[in-house]
């Protein structure tokens, strides 16, 4: 069921009038009662890999938590850890497993033939990639005693398939939603449904519909077209592809994060923030404490500090980085192409960490001058080097990004004739620069979001009433009108639910 389709209106609105309608004591089974609907009007079978999870995870928790000597704790949480991470593998990366088996050894030989594995529910469910992480970060935080292990089956059920963020994140914490779930059943409907916070969700949502019907989707048309051809394309065609698919992923992926924190606000729950302007970062450090900050915090907690972070000195530390960068990329999928992406992140942060001594050798603590032309250049520098490691992200294998690079940088013709070949790359002349019109929407956006440090539903929010519903309707008008129209468009899912 993806969030830009009118099914998805009609059940949201169903869910949060069936969740106010109910007593209070009764608002958690409603919730539980639609997040049940949401997964297995996606898959039949995906409610059953989830009910696995919530399960094993607290019943373990309870286990852990009364007390068991600390050889058997170590090896209730290690055997929970493990089948969920198998579980997590098998689904994921069942699919790349065949094809290099196939590849290797011919078209006969797979491990499991995907139509027999769609048949009995063996491809990957709807938002396991997201609720497995959850459920790991729980269980180490119960038994690090962090804070209690969760008594209520239904409420911690409840925590771990919340249908908003289950597709594509935000990743939450227990200590974070767990405690929001316990008031649900407390506070007066007015607490919960208060216009600041429902107007506030509401914003967010338009905002995020925006990004993705208006600009993503658009993004994403020039760039199917161009790397549909990568081979001919010329440097000035990669660099608008290239360009083009970091405004598509950003868009398509805090969009979705967007509707999620907007519709979470509606039953009345404050979900994590899950980008910060990740394209206004001075390098690649700060470029991960902005982008899917929910996986880039859950990987720092769970694997970067408990394998030495960088406590160790430096070679211990790059070492951690490069290994978690390699995971984050194993997250993204088994593929090579993601394994690439991963590593040149972490390589990335390696180099930087060099530079930094560096500089620090030559000049120590003195200030070299020319501070703003200096953050401009490196987040100018910082958002090219993203680009082009996104490269790898969207295509194929690592050969085909290879060859999308080298077209990049070496086929350059100059731009006597861009104009002749700019709409040839699926965008016809309105759609691009209806694209590009929204582009610098979002710029302005993010570049007041960063000015104010507060995310953009907030501070559209706080201005006068009729600049803020000025600024509602346009959303409104440009969400049903723009996004609507263009040859070529198609509603597609986000990118980050495949993942």
């Amino acid at each position: 069921m993806s969030f830009q389709s009118f099914t998805f209106a009609a059940f949201l609105a169903a869910a949060v009038g069936g969740f106010y309608a109910v007593p209070k004591k009764g608002r958690l089974a409603v919730l539980l009662i639609f997040n049940i609907l949401f997964f297995e009007w996606a898959d039949p079978f995906a409610g059953i890999w989830l009910l696995s999870s919530v399960c094993l995870t607290w019943g373990c928790a309870l286990l852990v938590e009364k007390g068991a000597d600390r050889t058997k704790r170590r090896l209730l949480i290690g055997a929970c850890l493990s089948f969920q991470l198998i579980l997590l593998a098998v689904f994921k990366y069942l699919p790349v497993w065949n094809e290099i088996i196939n590849k290797t050894y011919g078209r006969g030989l797979q491990i499991v033939h995907l139509d027999v594995a769609e048949k009995f529910g063996l491809v990957a469910p709807i938002g396991i990639s997201f609720y497995t992480l959850e459920a790991i970060g729980y269980l180490i935080d119960v038994s690090r005693g962090k804070y209690p292990a969760e008594k209520s089956f239904w409420r911690f059920a409840a925590f771990l398939s919340f249908f908003p963020n289950i597709m594509s994140g935000p990743i939450e914490r227990g200590d974070h939603f767990l405690g929001q779930l316990r008031e649900i059943t407390k506070k007066k409907r007015r607490e919960l449904l208060n216009y600041d916070r429902v107007m506030q969700g509401l914003i967010a949502m338009l905002l995020g519909y925006g990004m993705k019907l208006i600009v993503a989707q658009r993004a994403e048309i020039l760039v199917n077209q161009v790397y549909s051809m990568y081979q001919d394309a010329n440097s000035f065609t990669m660099l608008m592809a290239a360009l083009f698919y970091a405004v598509q992923i950003y868009c398509d992926f805090a969009s979705y994060s967007m509707i999620a924190v907007g519709v979470g606000r509606l039953f009345g729950f404050e979900l994590v923030q899950n980008f910060k302007q990740p394209y206004f970062a001075r390098n690649l450090t700060d470029f991960w404490r902005r982008w899917h900050i929910s996986l880039s915090s859950w990987l720092r907690d769970y694997i970067y500090i408990p394998l030495g972070g960088g406590r160790k000195g430096l070679a211990v530390r790059q070492r951690n980085i490069l290994l978690v960068f390699l995971i984050s990329g194993l997250w993204h999928g088994g593929a090579p192409q993601f394994l690439a992406w991963g590593l040149l992140h972490g390589a990335g942060q390696v180099v930087q960490d060099f530079y930094k001594k560096a500089k620090q050798a030559v000049f120590g603590e003195a200030k070299i001058g020319l501070e703003k032309l200096r953050h401009m250049l490196s987040v100018l520098l910082t958002f090219f080097t993203v680009m082009c490691f996104w490269i790898f992200f969207r295509s194929e294998s690592v050969s085909m990004a290879v060859i999308c690079l080298k077209n990049m940088f070496t086929r350059w013709n100059g731009f006597l004739y861009w104009r002749q070949f700019l709409f040839t790359m699926g965008l016809e002349k309105t759609q691009f620069f209806i694209a590009v019109a929204g582009i610098a929407v979002l710029l302005g956006i993010d570049l007041i979001s960063e000015k104010k440090k507060q995310e953009p539903a907030v501070w559209i929010y706080r201005m006068p009433l009729p600049v803020r519903w000025a600024i509602c309707l346009f959303l409104i008008g440009a969400v049903f009108v723009v996004g609507q129209y263009g040859k070529g468009f198609d509603p597609s899912g986000f990118i980050y639910v495949e993942f």
